[in-house]
């Protein structure tokens, strides 16, 4: 029976890590994304506005 409880726990361990994974890099992602943003705007006023 013990067995069976730590394969649960084990199962539900790794889901929280992958889960925990994937949140933090699809926030990284955001930042980033958001750097180039802000970096390329003033770019891309100028361009657009002439």
């Amino acid at each position: 029976m013990l067995y069976y409880i730590g394969m649960v726990l084990a199962g539900l361990g790794a889901g929280v890590l992958i889960g925990a994974l994937t949140y933090v890099t699809l926030m990284l992602t955001v930042v980033i994304m958001s750097m180039f943003a802000f970096t390329a705007a003033p770019v891309l006023d100028k361009v657009f506005k002439e």
